[in-house]
């Protein structure tokens, strides 16, 4: 009988870059040499992976995800540190932004506990801390108002969303622009900075995306800006502002900013209905645009054909079906990223599902099931590099 351990260094490479990184991660338990094998670093990353669905933990050592091409839920041994108590308000290239219960936060790459320091809140402008006597925060003071804010209210209302310029595996050089207090303003920090640089705006946003090489912003006002922050200055620009007013009476909307796979420029509308039943197809509605980036006029999107969105606490992405042909085509798969309601019922049913942009109607991820709230699911795009 064959002695699975003996196989060669290159024989085991082969095999590895034809697994999923499921399979990556099992194939590693199997014996020491299977182990040091994946660790080598000429060893190429697995081939690209669908989105899995991030979803709150069962326990403290242990990472849930739910793996739409399986239809399963993998609970995997997560390294330190715990990230079960904390929260994500960002993924992009493998990593999340997460925030543990002191609101310090980090970037974390989940299936590998590599782990960034970000800079202290306390960096930002009108924020300070608040301690008992023991010396423990208990509250925070924000704002020129000087709201106070508990551990819970700042992780449900002061973080908004965080989007990276880069993975930063290599050489650790990247940008991380983020949304935050209770007017949604921006912030940026580069690698190794100590401190968050705030943008002064006028305007409260919704969402950040990088696209060629720099950071598009919309707020709510329809605006959608672009900033280059290089080291000498922060440059900025309008791209657009005619953008049409929708209003759906008792929704809440949320703009989203999206690159397609012909590297355009879309944006989605998302209007979230939180007075009917969870369950009511016409719970979610959402409309897209284009940006034709000669003219700097937006068009109404009525089909993706192949290809697919993935909205929520994530940097949105666009994926083709035809490389992935598990998913379902010309379709938005979202997750509920109001973390204020998350946070307030994190025990009842939630925004979850897929958006079918023919029949603009809703239906559910199959095999997920029902999951807690809180921490709030995102999309994330697992990597082991």
């Amino acid at each position: 009988m064959a002695n699975w351990s003996e196989l060669t260094i290159e024989l085991l490479g082969m095999i590895y870059d034809k697994l999923s990184i499921f399979d990556c991660i099992r194939s590693k338990a199997i014996c020491k040499q299977w182990n040091s094998v994946y660790k080598l670093e000429h060893h190429r990353p697995p081939k690209p992976q669908a989105p899995w669905l991030m979803l709150p933990g069962d326990n403290n050592s242990t990472a849930k995800f739910f793996s739409i091409v399986e239809k399963k839920i993998y609970n995997i041994p997560c390294p330190e540190p715990m990230i079960r108590t904390r929260i994500y308000i960002g993924s992009c290239h493998g990593w999340l932004t997460t925030v543990d219960g002191l609101c310090n936060m980090y970037l974390l790459k989940p299936l590998t506990g590599a782990q960034i320091p970000l800079p202290c809140v306390t960096t930002l402008p009108f924020v300070k801390t608040v301690h008992d006597s023991q010396g423990q925060i208990v509250r925070f003071i924000v704002g020129q108002e000087r709201n106070k804010l508990s551990l819970w209210s700042m992780h449900a209302l002061f973080f908004g969303k965080a989007v990276l310029s880069a993975a930063p595996d290599a050489d650790n050089d990247f940008t991380i622009m983020m949304i935050y207090g209770l007017w949604k303003n921006l912030a940026f920090a580069r690698a190794g900075n100590k401190a968050w640089t705030s943008i002064s705006s006028p305007y409260c946003y919704t969402d950040i995306i990088h696209h060629n090489a720099k950071f598009y912003t919309i707020n709510y006002q329809r605006i959608v800006e672009a900033w280059e922050l290089d080291e000498l200055a922060i440059r900025h620009s309008i791209i657009n502002s005619d953008l049409p007013s929708h209003i759906f009476l008792g929704c809440i909307c949320t703009y989203y900013l999206v690159e397609s796979l012909n590297n355009n420029l879309m944006l989605v509308y998302k209007f979230q209905n939180e007075w009917s039943p969870i369950d009511n197809p016409k719970n979610i509605m959402c409309m897209v645009f284009s940006l034709d980036e000669l003219t700097l006029k937006w068009t109404r999107v009525k089909s993706f054909h192949e290809q697919t969105l993935f909205l929520g606490k994530n940097q949105s992405m666009c994926l083709s079906t035809i490389d992935f042909p598990e998913l379902k085509q010309n379709c938005i798969y979202y997750t509920d990223d109001i973390l204020e309601l998350c946070g307030s019922y994190k025990y009842t049913k939630r925004h979850i599902g897929i958006f079918y942009l023919e029949d603009e109607m809703i239906g559910p991820i199959d095999h997920l099931g029902h999951h807690l709230n809180w921490p709030p699911s995102l999309w994330l795009t697992p990597s082991l590099s």
